[in-house]
């Protein structure tokens, strides 16, 4: 999913409106926490798309004959290229 900027706007506000309601020492605290809270929200909702494509796979092309005509046993006749997509979420 995309960073939702609004909703950590919100988070962020309603963080400062705890020190507007709480003049006791501990109120810095909790907007610390609070802050804290949003912001790791806002970062742990993204998605992270990842292409891989600077891949080599171990052996290679195998140039083998399979049945019905083979099975003729082949040689590993170049490294094979290989590409990938990746999708996950920071943590």
């Amino acid at each position: 999913m995309a960073l939702n900027k609004a909703k950590l706007e919100t988070d962020l506000l309603n963080a400062f409106k705890i020190a507007q309601s709480d003049p006791s020492p501990n109120s810095q605290a909790e907007i610390a926490r609070a802050i804290a809270t949003a912001i790791h929200t806002y970062y742990i909702g993204a998605t992270v798309n990842t292409l891989i494509d600077v891949c080599v796979a171990s052996g290679g092309v195998n140039s083998s004959i399979p049945p019905p005509t083979g099975p003729t046993p082949g040689t590993l006749t170049a490294p094979a290229t290989v590409k990938g997509v990746a999708t996950g979420t920071l943590s």
